[in-house]
């Protein structure tokens, strides 16, 4: 979708140069089902070598939850106390510098409102847009590109080996092409595995939606599906498993490929081998925080 949402709270935060000012430095990936919070390195008190070893770290809170903006307030001021803690820092003289990259304008809005109105002038929030990818973006309307497809791409060409094919498995499945030159050119996009069983549960009486996160959804049968559930999950797991395989042999074949997404798991287990599938679960939230360190 176009990422147009305007900035909110540009201007340098309150005593931002001062040494007595702790900046916490915060990302959120807002997505059709849940929102992502990422911090940057260290938050917890830890060595910034170690937590970056480690990957991000995040907490996922579901769209569904009906307080899930007052959760998303609420664990940034649990950070904040957290960071004020390791660095011997009074709570008051934390603010928060916060990058939001978003494919849901519906809610992303009430949360920069709830945001802006619990921080008011000790908060910075800005959307991240395709003008802070570093990579050339080659499609006809670069400004249409959802940020995510375009975070993952980035994230995935600065950890592995172009060219890259970038799959995102999610509310909808995205598989995008990145040259071994670091080009974004583009790419696919089908239903993902909960919409596709949703719609089959919708537009029939008798067929069930499945739980996809669930470990027996995880698994690809072997033959046939001996019951409904598992003829349900072959052959949406099989659609979406042959879309990816097809379309690498489409966009060239020899290239990384990198699966991220709530449901990586689930299609990593469905490719074949011989696809050297690599799960990156949370690609976006690795851009993010690449965004968040200073001087990166």
């Amino acid at each position: 979708m176009p990422d147009d949402l305007p900035f909110s709270n540009e201007s340098t935060l309150p005593g931002e140069s001062q040494c007595d000012v702790v900046i916490l430095r915060v990302g959120i990936d807002i997505g059709n089902t849940a929102i992502k919070v990422v911090t940057q390195a260290g938050v917890s008190g830890e060595p910034t070598d170690s937590a970056k070893d480690r990957g991000p770290q995040l907490r996922s809170i579901s769209l569904r939850d009906p307080e899930w903006i007052t959760k998303c307030v609420e664990l940034l001021r649990t950070l904040a106390a957290q960071l004020a803690e390791c660095q011997s820092a009074d709570c008051e003289s934390v603010c928060y510098d916060v990058r939001v990259a978003s494919v849901n304008r519906g809610s992303a809005e009430p949360l920069v409102a709830a945001l802006d109105e619990a921080f008011f002038d000790c908060i910075r929030v800005r959307f991240v847009t395709h003008q802070d990818v570093s990579m050339t973006i080659d499609v006809n309307y670069p400004d249409r590109v959802g940020i995510d497809r375009l975070l993952g791409a980035e994230a995935a060409f600065r950890r592995h080996a172009a060219p890259v094919i970038i799959v995102d498995a999610g509310t909808t499945v995205t598989v995008d092409f990145v040259s071994a030159e670091g080009v974004f050119c583009g790419g696919a996009i089908l239903p993902g595995l909960e919409m596709q069983t949703a719609a089959l549960a919708a537009g029939t009486d008798a067929l069930p939606k499945l739980d996809w996160a669930s470990h027996r959804c995880r698994e690809m049968p072997e033959g046939p599906g001996r019951d409904t559930v598992a003829a349900m999950r072959l052959g949406v797991l099989s659609s979406v498993a042959g879309a990816v395989e097809r379309l690498l042999r489409i966009y060239g074949g020899a290239a990384t490929l990198v699966v991220t997404g709530g449901d990586a798991g689930c299609l990593v287990d469905a490719l074949p081998a011989n696809c050297g599938a690599v799960e990156e679960p949370h690609l976006v939230a690795q851009a993010l925080l690449d965004l968040l360190r200073p001087n990166e």
